[in-house]
C-alpha cells in the first residue's frame, strides 16, 4: 500500500478506535452507576470512586474545588486507563500504527483535562442550562444533565450507549403535567408514568394555570388544542430555572411546523410524539402507543413514534424536511440567560 494512503487510513482508524474507546468507557460508566447503587457493600466500594467524580460537579451543577485533586485521581485516571485497556487489547486484532495513534490521541486528550484541572467542555460550572439540541453526539448541555440526574445521561461523546440502556431521559421525581389526559392517550400515558416512578402527576387547566411553575415536564395530550400559549406561557413562567423545561406534544402528523421549531429551541427540551389518528383510537390502541413512546422517549428521542418499521422512519425524514415557523412575539436569544436577563 501507498504511503500517501497508508498514512491517513492509519489516521482514521485511530480516530475510530478511540471513538470506539469512549463508547466502551461509557459502558463502564453506565455499570459503576448500577454498582453505586447495588445492595452489595463490596460493589458499592469498588465503585465509589466515581462517587467523587459526583462531588467535583455536584448537582447544582457547581464545581467543588476541594475534590479537585481527588478528582484527577478517581475519575479521570481511571478512565485514561480504562480506554487505554480498550485500545491494547485489540492489539491481536488490528495492525499496530492504528492502536498505537489511538494510545496517543488518549494521551494527548488525557494531557488536556489535566491541564485543565478537570474542567472540560462537559464539565463546568453553569448557572442557567440551554436545552440540548437533539442529536446523536452528546453536546456539554447533554451530559450536564447526567449530574443533576445520575441516573440517565451517561454517554459523554456519543448516545449509542444511553439507547442501549434507556438513559436518554430521567423520569422518577420529575414534576410531571398533563393537559388533555382525558384523551385516550393521555389516560395510557398517566398509567404508564406510574409505572415508570413518576408520582403526583398533575392535571393541567389552560396557559393562565399557576400550577405551571411548578412544572419540570408539560405533556400535551389533546393534538387538537392549542400548544403554541401553553408552550410560551411554561417557558415564561419556568424561564429563571437553571434546568430548561421540557415539553412533551402529541400530534395527529408529523409535518408541523411549529413542533419542527421548538424540536431545536434553546428554551425548552422539546418532544414531538407522532400518533396518526389520535383522537378516535381505543383504549388497547393507546396503551401500546403509549409504551411505545415511553421506549423511545427513555432513549432520548425527541421525534418520537408510536410505532415501529419503516413508516416511523418516513414521518421522521417528513418531519426534518417541514419548514419551522417561529411563535409570534418570540425574539432570538443565544441562550437562556440572556432571557432571564430580559
Amino acid at each position: 500500500m501507498s504511503l500517501w494512503l497508508e498514512v491517513p487510513l492509519t489516521a482514521l482508524g485511530s480516530v475510530l478506535l478511540w471513538i470506539a474507546g469512549t463508547t466502551f468507557f461509557d459502558a463502564v460508566h453506565w455499570v459503576l452507576h448500577l454498582m453505586l447503587g447495588s445492595r452489595w457493600r463490596a460493589l458499592r466500594l469498588l465503585a465509589w470512586p466515581h462517587g467523587v467524580h459526583h462531588r467535583f460537579l455536584d448537582g447544582g451543577l457547581r464545581v467543588c474545588w476541594e475534590y479537585q485533586r481527588r478528582n484527577v485521581f478517581c475519575h479521570l485516571v481511571p478512565e485514561y486507563l480504562t480506554q487505554l485497556a480498550f485500545s491494547a487489547a485489540l492489539l491481536l486484532l488490528l495492525p499496530v500504527p492504528v492502536v498505537l495513534g489511538c494510545a496517543l490521541l488518549q494521551t494527548v486528550v488525557f494531557g488536556f483535562l489535566l491541564s485543565r484541572r478537570g474542567l472540560d467542555i462537559n464539565h463546568r460550572p453553569i448557572e442557567t442550562l440551554d436545552a440540548y439540541r437533539p442529536s446523536l453526539l452528546c453536546p456539554p448541555a447533554y451530559h450536564a444533565l447526567h449530574h443533576v440526574y445520575p441516573g440517565a445521561y451517561f454517554s459523554a461523546y456519543n448516545k449509542l450507549v444511553d439507547w442501549a440502556v434507556g438513559g436518554g431521559a430521567w423520569l422518577p421525581g420529575r414534576r410531571f403535567a398533563l393537559s388533555g389526559e382525558e384523551m385516550p392517550f393521555g389516560r395510557a400515558l398517566r398509567e404508564r408514568l406510574a409505572r415508570e416512578g413518576v408520582a403526583g402527576i398533575r392535571a393541567l387547566g389552560g396557559a393562565g394555570d399557576p400550577a405551571l411553575a411548578g412544572v419540570d415536564v408539560l405533556v400535551l395530550c389533546d393534538p387538537a388544542a392549542k400548544e403554541e400559549p401553553l408552550v410560551e406561557a411554561f417557558v415564561r413562567a419556568t424561564r429563571a430555572r437553571q434546568l430548561p423545561p421540557e415539553v412533551w406534544a402529541l400530534h395527529e402528523r408529523p409535518v408541523d411546523g411549529l413542533a419542527r421549531h421548538y424540536y431545536r429551541d434553546l428554551r425548552v427540551c422539546y418532544r414531538s410524539i407522532v400518533l396518526p389518528g389520535a383522537a378516535g383510537i381505543d383504549s388497547a390502541a393507546a396503551r401500546r402507543a403509549a409504551r411505545v413512546a415511553l421506549f423511545f422517549i427513555r432513549r432520548g428521542f425527541h421525534f418520537v413514534p408510536t410505532r415501529l418499521g419503516p413508516a416511523a422512519l418516513l414521518d421522521f425524514r417528513r418531519f426534518r424536511r417541514s419548514p419551522p415557523l417561529r411563535p409570534a412575539g418570540v425574539q432570538r436569544a443565544r441562550s437562556r440567560a440572556e432571557l432571564v436577563a430580559v
